[in-house]
């Protein structure tokens, strides 16, 4: 279903079923002076924004404007063939977003590494396609107007471009307006046409990223509002003259442009109705023709093994549910379009040996046909199937079967289990594709459901290792569907979503590894491997009618270095506050620790960021995102003018196990006392004005 959707998407030939996409579509012109080696391509600002996250960009997919110069300076002007409209049922109002790659300065959302470019646009109102109506300049925070072009201006104070800090201390975002401000994530379902909030401090949930805008923030010459209700044309021109000592020349860089999506979600399936029309062609009318996730960037929780990563279901309760194998690497996807339909039987001439077959028959489909391919767990499908789909059949043996082109097969189903009261069988299968129940004759629909089996795990949580952690699952006497307990000597299959069986196969002619039951419950061995995450337990009968599942957690191990321990300025100097930062610290075995504790021990200056656990001895910081990040006061005391900082990060709260250790110079810089006074009265300026900016942003 979803090969010819995506065709009709790009061909046109389902009329309606796919408008034009929401990114900019043409490079109408474009000057650039001193652009960075290897990013002069205007053409990689068409098409959806390419993210690496909030501390490190991608790049892979960016145009540098150049620097401000001569008449016509430097810009891009960019082209829509369907004009952004001023919509008041876009999230904030909000209309229209410039992604770059700007990125968090040891991923601290208050200081930002940037290279801003100012926002014009023009609507077509001769209606010839050309760029050459009227042009409005987007102010901004700090209201710039046409003025700064073409030979651009020096970095304000405080500063607009370069290692920038965010002056303001009440979570309010003191730079906005301009496009190279604020990072752009990875692709997550809809959040490219997504926007954050342009006013506050870090992302706003599930945008991704960039630099929004109002269409009513234009403005003229004069500087007053014009009341423009859509545009076609945007042109984004490099203002800066500036030589930053970490960036060289300050040159704007643009990933891409985006139309913002009217917050209109019909189905409720947590999709845009417009990026469902725009982008993915799927029915905003139906649940069930959706997107789910491959993967989640950090910042909306990340993807550890064995994360839930989405779901659909249709009306009759027929789903499809995806979950996470841990880290995916090289070239991916990051969403997969997925859509659930009753089918009919693909070859009713074509038998399944020994079985009959139902009339239930389900399609599951998704842009992602093989799930091992796709770096994720195989997929959670369930059929709900009616009476008369399986008159005449042995309810408990009903099993799933996928046509394969030529025949019915098992290849990659596994973990059947069966809700006889809820007539739903859920199993797991590595491939997509349309799915036949099967059984031997019988009674047909029994009604009749039947108690879990009932698992419990010592110890209660696990480790990883080579080997890690061997755990013990047990049953509770297990129930059949006449409430009597089983027999001994009943096969169960056992498995686990991470880690591996360790208990000795029972049946190796049966799929999957078999258990026997002893005084009417089942106990078996579950070994933890080298990959953190939460592991699915299952157990089931071997028709999959009695079934039971354990969710278990694998520990990461303890921190393992070398890391490397960095200055967020790179200018800093002393006296005053010095913030580092670490790379991502992982275990031995490469899982990214996130939450986890580690020491950090300072010589030659003070630790300013709270110890996370005053317990315990030593100074101790909780890692983020695998990154710790924490701040120290610098005096200005040291010789040749020169103030040595010793850092170092350990492991453990006894400080043997270091992970990282440098020393950094910091120059003395002392302030004559005319210049403290000044700052004094700019620190008072600066306080008093967010409350202004707000006023007068009606906020």
């Amino acid at each position: 279903m979803l090969s010819f959707l995506a065709m009709a998407c790009l061909t046109g030939a389902a009329q309606g079923a796919c408008a034009e996409d929401p990114w900019a579509d043409a490079v109408v012109a474009y000057h650039a002076i001193q652009p960075n080696t290897g990013f002069d391509t205007p053409h990689k600002t068409l098409g959806k924004p390419v993210g690496g996250g909030t501390s490190i960009p991608n790049n892979s997919s960016l145009h540098s404007i150049g620097r401000p110069g001569a008449d016509p300076g430097s810009y891009i002007v960019l082209g829509f063939n369907t004009p952004v409209t001023d919509d008041p049922a876009n999230p904030m109002g909000l209309d229209c977003i410039v992604y770059s790659n700007a990125f968090w300065v040891g991923g601290l959302p208050d200081r930002k590494m940037v290279e801003p470019a100012l926002i014009e646009i023009s609507e077509d109102t001769n209606g010839n396609g050309l760029a050459d109506d009227p042009w409005y300049v987007i102010p901004g925070s700090r209201n710039l107007g046409i003025w700064v072009l073409p030979e651009g201006m020096p970095n304000p104070n405080p500063p607009l471009a370069g290692n920038v800090p965010n002056p303001n201390s009440d979570g309010t975002e003191y730079d906005w307006g301009y496009a190279e401000l604020t990072p752009t994530q990875r692709e997550y379902l809809d959040n490219y046409v997504r926007p954050d909030d342009p006013y506050e401090v870090g992302l706003t949930p599930r945008s991704g990223g960039g630099d929004a805008f109002d269409i009513a923030w234009a403005v003229d010459a004069g500087g007053h509002p014009v009341g423009l209700s859509r545009f076609h044309f945007i042109r984004l021109s490099a203002f800066l003259n500036v030589t930053d000592a970490t960036l060289g020349t300050v040159t704007p860089e643009i990933d891409a442009v985006a139309d913002v999506a009217p917050d209109m979600d019909t189905d409720g399936d947590g999709i845009l109705d417009e990026y469902e029309t725009r982008v993915a062609g799927t029915d905003p009318a139906r649940p069930e023709s959706t997107v789910l996730a491959l993967e989640a960037p950090l910042e909306e929780g990340g993807s550890p093994a064995g994360a839930e990563l989405g779901g659909a279901h249709d009306a009759a309760g027929n789903g499809i549910r995806l979950y996470s194998s841990g880290t995916r690497t090289g070239t991916r996807a990051y969403n997969g379009v997925v859509d659930i339909a009753v089918a009919a039987d693909p070859a009713p001439g074509v038998a399944i040996p020994g079985l009959i077959k139902s009339s239930a028959a389900r399609s599951f489909d998704c842009s992602e046909s093989d799930f091992t391919v796709a770096q994720v767990q195989d997929a959670e499908f369930s059929i709900i199937y009616t009476s008369a789909e399986i008159a005449g059949l042995h309810e408990p043996g009903l099993g799933p079967y996928r046509w394969e082109g030529d025949a019915f097969t098992q290849e990659g189903i596994a973990n059947v289990t069966q809700d006889t009261a809820e007539n739903r069988l859920t199993f797991r299968s590595r491939y997509t594709g349309v799915f036949v129940l099967a059984s031997v004759a019988g009674e047909g629909d029994i009604d009749t459901g039947a108690p879990p089996i009932v698992l419990h795990a010592t110890p209660e949580r696990g480790s990883v290792g080579e080997p890690g952690t061997t755990a013990m699952f047990s049953s509770d006497p297990i129930r059949q569907l006449d409430d009597t307990i089983v027999a001994d000597g009943t096969l169960f299959t056992v498995a686990t979503t991470l880690g591996s069986i360790a208990s000795p196969d029972a049946d190796a002619g049966a799929s999957g590894i078999q258990v026997t039951s002893t005084g009417g419950a089942i106990a078996f061995t579950v070994v933890g491997m080298t990959q953190a995450g939460t592991a699915i337990v299952t157990a089931a009968s071997l028709d999959g009618v009695l079934h039971g599942q354990l969710r278990y957690d694998f520990l990461a191990g303890a921190p393992a270095g070398p890391i490397q321990i960095e200055p967020m300025d790179p200018n800093a100097i002393a006296p005053g506050r010095v913030a580092f930062m670490t790379s991502e610290i992982r275990d031995a075995y490469g899982n990214l620790l996130d939450g986890a504790p580690v020491t950090v021990l300072v010589d030659g200056a003070s630790l300013q960021t709270p110890d996370a656990d005053p317990a315990d001895p030593g100074h101790q910081v909780t890692l983020i995102a695998g990154r710790a990040t924490f701040t120290v006061y610098a005096p200005a005391a040291g010789d040749d003018g020169m103030v040595p900082v010793s850092v170092e990060v350990y492991a453990d709260s006894g400080e043997t196990q270091l992970l990282g250790h440098r020393v950094f110079a910091l120059p003395i810089v002392r302030m004559p006392l005319n210049v403290v006074g000044i700052l004094m009265i700019a620190l008072v300026l600066v306080a008093f004005r967010p409350a202004l900016r707000r006023r007068n942003h009606g906020r």
